[in-house]
């Protein structure tokens, strides 16, 4: 009896379904018997674990606002070091005088000079400005690479300030051309003048120019051992107290500076252009625990009477405070109480669905190789016959799918040696049609001039042609060649069609046009007996457009006729490239008996004449416009007066650009002649 066939579809199926089914059960009861074992946490032991967090990133952000700000104090502390060395060995330095404030320095960054009044003389401090001029190659660098934080370095004795600034508008220019500007009772001086010495920072205030919360770093510089002056720097410290408060600790808290004098100086709702700073110890923290901490630049954490908690600690190189506001509420959210037990319930599940993976995988490899055992040997069939052994037969072990794709593998097998069979053969034949293309391709290249300059030693004339074929060869051509020792012949021709049969017929049509034309013979009969030649057999029904013409060297006379060809152009010396419309005859090889009509005119030494086939002016892009005569008579006219070997690569260079990547679908076959003297 035939065994009763089951799909791999429905073994994986049930597969599926057993072990989801199982790890669900399994999974959910365990959730269920851990949710009952969740345990309320006091109040009281989140609110510590808060007080540590909070501590920590108080105590995080103060050191970030030190060690930023250090920086810059650090800047001041070398400044001061290097002016009191500089006065101690002024000899070292270049005498470089701080030149008075200049408008047309607006904006730029340079060093400039104010005296505190009209009674300093600049002889009487010039010593002091030619030494300070050296400081620039200091400050620069120093402003530069801090440009968003650091606005302005100055320095200042009792007559006069140095400042490296883009803003050159303190005080006005006097008529005398000397700017002034009375500094000496402002706090960033006087501090540093009556301090400890030490580089200190300001309280905060806004910056004249819009830019925010500013701060200045002070510090005197000595000399002979006296302190004589004061070197400071402006910084911006918006976008640094910004990174200072900006702390995330749940809905409602938030960060803020508190100055030396309780003024809140940097918070989250405060609007920095604004000149209203609260005084945050005064208005709210009224407690004297809270106030006398946040003033004595104390660190800690306390609960506040308006039911927040407050941390805070001391930026020690400002003096100022960092505070942090938590609200109580949130300590005490349900949510909050329960978090550690849902961290509890998350490892329970996670530990479940280890074990049930476990298990699942063992069932898995254990059943996998109920199945896995016949794809393997036909996996080992398929190796041998995709090792190239066609002739190998799988062998078929399951009445499933797997049977049916061995019967597939071993069907594929028998149709892949056909095809390699067929396609041995076929490539065979391929090549042999190759090879001989390209010896049709050599030869037919070898039958067109293609050695130039055509006639090195005839200083009458110069000509220049090429033909590109669309195929390996061509049904284009062209000729040239001496009818005797005055007269030179050209020819332009297409064969209709493409490939070997236009090839073979471009031999015969080019091979009859140069035997006709002897000397003597008129254009007209050259044309007509050839095309009774072409006629006679010609089965294929093929036909040839010509164009031919045969100059004079000495008179410049230039015969032609047209047999159904295009359109040349002759340019004419100092002028450019024109189309020259003669008129047309038949095609040859159309019909018996056709008479045709040619022409002539008179060259001058300088004039030129270029021809060509439809495959020029036909070529087309990939939008399937045409290049068109217009654009024919555009190139032509930009290179008129270069030689013809300059004429054809430009032309054809103007075709590329055209067409781009598009594919060739005709021939392109171009010749220019310059007659350039007469015959002697």
């Amino acid at each position: 009896m035939k065994p009763k066939r089951t799909s791999i579809k429905k073994q994986i199926r049930r597969l599926i379904i057993f072990t989801a089914v199982s790890a669900l059960i399994f999974t959910s009861v365990s959730g269920i018997l851990s949710m009952y074992s969740i345990k309320e946490d006091s109040a009281t032991s989140l609110t510590d674990q808060l007080r540590e967090t909070v501590d920590s990133v108080v105590d995080g952000k103060a050191s970030l606002a030190d060690s930023r700000l250090g920086v810059y104090a650090d800047y001041i502390t070398t400044l001061s070091e290097v002016i009191t060395a500089m006065y101690d060995d002024p000899g070292n330095y270049v005498a470089r005088e701080v030149l008075p404030p200049d408008a047309s320095k607006e904006n730029i960054l340079s060093m400039q000079r104010y005296f505190t009044s009209k009674n300093v003389k600049r002889d009487d401090v010039l010593e002091d400005l030619c030494l300070f001029g050296n400081l620039e190659e200091l400050w620069i660098p120093i402003i530069s690479e801090h440009e968003s934080v650091v606005t302005n370095i100055y320095l200042a004795t009792d007559e006069l300030m140095v400042c490296c600034d883009r803003n050159a508008n303190l005080a006005e220019l006097d008529p005398d051309g000397e700017s002034y500007y009375d500094y000496r009772e402002m706090e960033w001086y006087k501090n540093a003048m009556e301090g400890d010495g030490k580089a200190n920072f300001l309280k905060s205030y806004l910056d004249s120019y819009g830019r925010g919360l500013m701060t200045s770093c002070s510090a005197p510089f000595y000399k002979d051992g006296k302190r004589i002056g004061v070197i400071s720097m402006d910084i911006l410290t918006s976008d640094l107290n910004a990174g200072i408060i900006d702390v995330s600790l749940g809905e409602g808290s938030y960060a803020f500076l508190v100055d030396g004098d309780g003024d809140i100086i940097a918070s989250p709702y405060m609007d920095r252009k604004s000149d209203k700073f609260v005084n945050i110890v005064k208005t709210r923290l009224v407690e004297s625990e809270i106030s006398d901490n946040i003033l004595g630049g104390k660190r800690g954490v306390v609960r506040g009477a308006d039911e927040k908690y407050y941390a805070y600690a001391p930026i020690e190189s400002t003096g100022w405070e960092l505070v942090i506001s938590i609200p109580e509420s949130q300590i005490l959210q349900p949510i909050n109480q329960m978090n550690n037990q849902i961290r509890f319930t998350i490892i329970i599940f996670i530990a479940i669905f280890i074990i049930v993976g476990m298990v699942v995988m063992i069932l898995a490899s254990r059943l996998s190789n109920l199945f896995t055992e016949p794809i393997i040997a036909l996996e080992k069939d398929v190796e041998v016959i995709s090792g190239g052994n066609l002739r190998h037969k799988a062998v078929v072990r399951a009445n499933n799918e797997l049977g049916d794709l061995a019967h597939c593998v071993n069907s594929m097998a028998v149709s892949l040696d056909n095809y390699i069979n067929d396609l041995t053969r076929i490539t065979a034949e391929k090549e042999r049609i190759g090879a001989e293309l390209d010896v049709a391709t050599h030869i037919q290249s070898s039958m067109l001039p293609c050695i130039f300059p055509a006639f090195p030693d005839r200083k009458e004339f110069d000509v220049f042609a090429s033909m590109t074929p669309a195929k390996e060869v061509g049904g284009d051509f062209y000729d040239f060649f001496m009818v005797d020792d005055s007269h030179v012949a050209f020819v332009v021709a297409d064969v209709s069609g493409k490939g070997v049969p236009a090839a073979l017929f471009m031999v015969i049509g080019k091979t009859l046009i140069k035997d006709h034309t002897v000397p003597g013979a008129d254009l007209e009969t050259v044309f007509m007996e050839v095309n009774n030649i072409l006629c006679e057999s010609n089965s294929e029904n093929m036909f040839i457009t010509a164009f031919e013409c045969v100059l004079d060297l000495v008179t410049g006379e230039l015969r032609f006729i047209n047999a159904g060809h295009e359109t040349p152009f002759i340019y004419r010396k100092g002028g450019r490239f024109e189309e020259f419309r003669v008129k047309s005859g038949f095609v040859l090889a159309g019909m018996e008996d056709m008479v045709y009509k040619g022409g002539s005119l008179m060259l001058e030494p300088g004039d030129k004449l270029f021809q060509y086939t439809d495959g020029v002016t036909e070529a087309t892009n990939a939008e399937n416009e045409l290049y068109g005569m217009e654009r024919l008579a555009n190139i032509l006219g930009e290179v008129g007066e270069k030689n013809p070997n300059e004429i054809l690569p430009a032309v054809k260079a103007d075709i590329d650009a055209f067409v781009k990547d598009a594919p060739q679908f005709d021939d392109i076959t171009m010749l220019c002649l310059e007659y350039r003297e007469r015959m002697v």
